[in-house]
């Protein structure tokens, strides 16, 4: 980027430059007004226009050029290789625009090139030769570069705004993704509530009224009987109850994510299952388990509730074996708890998770078929998912997924 001249320079030869037609006619001589009309264009002018000799060297440069290029003193650059001034993607752009200029034709590139004093500077830049080709050989080239950096950052910024404002739309799609997910899960669950109400937790209901009803009648032996059953139907019912309200609270409680270490929510967990009443000795296999991002009383509360669950339905192996492990996927950690258990029928699998859904009796096993109902829930909100697998009498496999922790 540099000048054809300096208002301190003498004026130099005229190049042999054909201007037809001529820009003056009079009784002056036509190029003396020519040249002097041409030389208060080049210097006036707010672009930088420089001569370039056919091999890339700085011949002059205008004073306007001079300011933009920030050039205290242009002897120190003239005859200088303009071509150096270029590096790193423009130069390949500048390369192809300055040899389409030596063989006659005008060209143009836009791109990078600092001033003299290292200041940022974006240009857009054209060249074309002075001498015509068909007259015979190559000469110097003129050059014009325009200042385009405010233009240039403007589009940055506004090419930083749309990728911003895209990122935005994205993060607020999601969101509202996640939040009409949650909707229908939640319809989903008020209509499992609602059935449950009707059905589910009125049958300990009717048990009791009408055993109520043949106790007021019957002699003493049989009126203790029916006395156990409606106890028994009102401890399942609170139980039922109970169940309802924990998976009700699972939606309510807010998320405190944080990096949570499941190797020491384990170890809680194994504490909490000896020290219940009636616990059996279990045989533990517990795999290395990663820190994960999440809420760590939600995250206990699934780990207590699986681990509860396989100690549950081991109940009757003589040597009941739980094992829990992580597997790192793509995107997600799978934690898995397997026992060897009754099992279940796979095909039945998908209904563990709806609430006071059971594959087994409750006279078999204990229990509202409230905890994977709840398990679900809390891992919906934590951004994973659930899943089960089994064998009837070969043990079975409860699992939840975790989004990896972003970096």
């Amino acid at each position: 980027m540099m000048s054809l001249m300096t208002a301190s320079d003498p004026v130099p030869a005229r190049p042999e430059v054909a201007l037809d037609p001529p820009l003056f006619t009079g009784a002056q001589g036509t190029g003396d007004l020519q040249f002097s009309y041409l030389h208060q264009v080049h210097d006036l002018s707010l672009d930088c226009i420089k001569i370039v000799s056919d091999e890339g060297t700085l011949l002059s440069m205008n004073r306007n050029g001079q300011k933009a290029m920030q050039v205290d003193d242009f002897s120190t650059c003239q005859g200088s290789d303009w071509l150096s001034f270029w590096q790193g993607e423009a130069r390949g752009l500048m390369l192809a625009a300055f040899e389409r200029a030596r063989g006659g034709q005008a060209a143009h590139f836009s791109g990078f090139c600092p001033t003299m004093k290292g200041e940022p500077r974006w240009w857009d830049v054209t060249l074309a030769p002075l001498v015509d080709p068909a007259q015979g050989g190559t000469g110097p080239l003129l050059v014009v570069s325009r200042d385009i950096t405010a233009e240039h950052l403007a589009r940055e910024a506004l090419n930083d705004l749309n990728a911003r404002l895209h990122e935005e739309v994205q993060r607020q799609t999601e969101s509202l993704r996640r939040e009409r997910q949650t909707l229908l899960q939640t319809n989903e669950e008020l209509e499992n509530i609602a059935y449950s109400l009707s059905h589910d937790l009125l049958t300990p209901v009717r048990h009791m009224l009408s055993f109520a009803r043949l106790a007021r009648t019957a002699d003493t032996d049989k009126r203790e009987r029916y006395l156990g059953i409606i106890e028994r139907s009102a401890e399942h019912l609170s139980t039922m109850i109970d169940g309802v309200l924990r998976f009700s609270r699972a939606g309510r409680h807010p998320n405190q994510r944080q990096a949570v270490q499941l190797d020491t929510l384990m170890r809680e967990v194994q504490t909490e299952l000896a020290a219940q009443p009636g616990a059996r000795p279990v045989q533990w296999e517990i795999g290395d388990l990663p820190t994960v991002d999440g809420d760590a009383a939600q995250l206990k509360q699934v780990l207590l509730a699986l681990c509860h669950n396989a100690v549950k339905f081991t109940r009757d192996q003589p040597q009941p074996v739980v094992r829990v492990q992580a597997h790192r996927d793509a995107a997600e950690w799978r934690v898995e708890v397997q026992d060897n258990g009754v099992g279940f029928d796979p095909q039945y699998g998908h209904k563990l998770f709806r609430l006071f859904q059971r594959l087994h009796h409750q006279n078999e096993y204990a229990g509202a078929g409230t905890e994977l109902a709840t398990v679900r829930r809390l891992m919906d909100r934590q951004g994973g998912r659930v899943y089960a697998d089994g064998r009837p009498g070969e043990g079975a496999t409860f699992g939840f997924t975790l989004p990896l922790a972003a970096s």
